[in-house]
């Protein structure tokens, strides 16, 4: 029967965290020889190597990504396991989100705030810096974040859990008038300007279908750093309605010529799905009544997909 200790699986992890043995004896407070022996006991039940070692540092091998990813992941839940203990039972513990900014602004405090009343010892960490889905995506594999936050696809591995929509919207310097509905001509003369994330090539290639034609003059991953060229009037672009929430005056809004939404979807792992204290955070994030209270609800910005 094959044996793993969660001491041997925090070994590896700040080994990889602190890119060596001695960084790691030095934050764990034991010894090299303490770490090392215990990787090789760790190693050898797993029947592979999971380190290249040399005197620069050490690197995952090609077996040691997954079982990295699957370390963090129990000890995450071991850790879990004790602060419920801890607490007489009741939940608690650290959960992880991953998101992109507007999601981390605009959809997730309002449940933070009812979840801090009522389950005072769960910690939320919400990380709202990512202009990728697929970085998102790749830190919940990963076992750095407990839960994400992208748009709706199929991903292996992982669970999604259908959350809220918005549209994709023109956004234009607001001294550029057009005429409903909407001629693409009317925009031939203007610098188009793309968002390089993820998903975007799916809507351009929508918006091509329907006669757009307009060339990228440059391309950018940062929503607010989109809108802050258009509202100077360096050109236009198509975004998700969210992102430029709540639109500033320099800009106009204007709907596509046809239907173009972004399905937003919470990510987790299986093992993520059965922690009860990650199922009440989501619990909370899709709580219909807090989501209606959000300025972008009531705005009319997103609308539920479940």
């Amino acid at each position: 029967m094959l044996k793993i200790k969660l001491s041997q699986l925090e070994m590896l992890v700040a080994v990889v965290d602190f890119g060596g043995f001695s960084a790691a004896a030095t934050e764990l407070d034991c010894t090299q020889s303490r770490i090392s022996h215990a990787i090789s006991e760790l190693e050898t039940s797993l029947g592979t190597r999971l380190l290249h070692r040399s005197r620069a540092g050490c690197t995952l091998t090609e077996a040691g990504h997954p079982v990295v990813a699957k370390a963090r992941q129990m000890l995450h839940i071991g850790q879990s396991m004790m602060d419920s203990a801890q607490h007489l039972g009741s939940l608690a513990g650290k959960v992880r989100i991953a998101c992109f900014r507007s999601a981390g602004t605009y959809l997730i405090p309002p449940a933070l705030e009812s979840l801090s009343r009522e389950y005072p010892q769960i910690h939320v960490e919400v990380d709202d810096g990512f202009p990728d889905y697929l970085e998102i995506a790749t830190h919940v594999k990963q076992g750095l974040a407990d839960i994400g936050v992208i748009r709706m696809t199929a991903d292996k591995g992982l669970i999604s859990l259908p959350f809220v929509h918005d549209d994709y919207v023109l956004v234009l310097p607001s001294s550029v008038m057009i005429t409903h509905p909407l001629d693409w001509n009317q925009l031939a003369h203007l610098p188009f300007i793309q968002l390089s994330a993820q998903g975007m090539q799916w809507v351009i290639e929508q918006c091509r279908a329907n006669g757009f034609t307009n060339v990228p003059v440059r391309k950018q991953a940062n929503e607010s750093g989109i809108v802050g060229l258009v509202a100077e009037g360096l050109g236009f672009s198509i975004l998700p309605r969210l992102s430029i929430f709540p639109e500033p005056p320099e800009v106009n809004v204007c709907s596509l010529p046809m239907t173009c939404q972004r399905n937003l979807a919470f990510i987790l792992s299986a093992d993520c799905r059965r922690d009860k204290t990650i199922e009440t955070v989501l619990r909370f994030i899709r709580d219909k009544q807090l989501i209606r209270k959000t300025r972008p609800f009531k705005a009319g910005v997103i609308s539920f997909d479940y």
